[in-house]
């Protein structure tokens, strides 16, 4: 998954549009001409890596991209009757970690979820855990670069690493909500719901979480990652969440 590990640029919002104009957005299931009912929820899910970003490897070879992607379309296939949903790649292609962000912005999307895999040096770490931002500590944050100065008539840069946070609490309830729903897959993690200043989630202006499915590090895990069967279940699960999350707080 994507931590926080280098100082991050102050992104103005009209260049995020600009870019996000040059960036390929698909539509799942949907050809490019068809536009989305205006009453439906829009939901974008982010697989994680892509391209020469191979993300995890398990044992046996299988990779995080793969199971992300995988896991995604079968996500689409359980929501697309009842929401809009799009994927911010639909292949094995490469994203920055900020277009993922930004596609799902550009969309107003109502949520967006980023899946992953978990690794670890230790080969028995398992279970899923499911994340919502949090902000950098004191020091990261004095390290970060100054805002220049604009002139009065220049719009105001928006500080990509604030806007989340608006969308704290609300992203809580939607990580704590589906994970109710995926309650007997999480395993033996003491804390299934946690927060951390994740790159990905940081600049959505959304409720937001990101879901690691499981360790490929571990063999067994792998193995079940492997399965289709059980990447169905856990796109049943996680489609359950989205609707108990959207039943319990229709503003969102």
């Amino acid at each position: 998954m994507f931590l926080r590990d280098r100082p991050q640029l102050i992104i103005n919002i009209h260049a995020i549009i600009m870019i996000i104009m040059f960036s390929v957005v698909f539509t799942a299931g949907r050809s490019s001409g068809e536009t989305f009912s205006k009453n439906k929820k829009i939901v974008v899910l982010d697989p994680g890596h892509g391209g020469h970003d191979n993300g995890v490897r398990g044992p046996e070879g299988i990779m995080e991209k793969a199971v992300t992607l995988s896991l995604a379309r079968r996500i689409v296939a359980e929501l697309e009757d009842d929401f809009k949903v799009v994927l911010t790649r639909t292949d094995d292609y490469g994203m920055k970690i900020f277009e993922r962000t930004a596609a799902a912005n550009h969309l107003k999307a109502d949520l967006f979820i980023s899946l992953h895999t978990g690794g670890s040096f230790l080969h028995k770490t398992s279970g899923i855990s499911i994340f919502y931002f949090d902000e950098m500590s004191n020091t990261d944050q004095e390290n970060r670069p100054a805002l220049s100065k604009t002139d009065k008539n220049t719009p105001t840069p928006i500080a990509w690493h604030t806007i989340q946070i608006k969308h704290k609490k609300t992203s809580r309830t939607l990580a704590e909500t589906i994970r109710e729903h995926l309650r007997g897959q999480t395993g033996p993690l003491k804390k299934p719901v946690q927060t951390a200043p994740l790159m990905v989630l940081e600049g959505a202006d959304m409720p937001a979480v990101l879901i690691e499915i499981g360790y490929l590090t571990n063999p067994a895990e792998e193995k079940k990652l492997a399965d289709p069967d059980y990447l169905s279940d856990l796109a049943e699960d996680i489609r359950n969440g989205i609707i108990d999350f959207f039943n319990k707080d229709p503003g969102a």
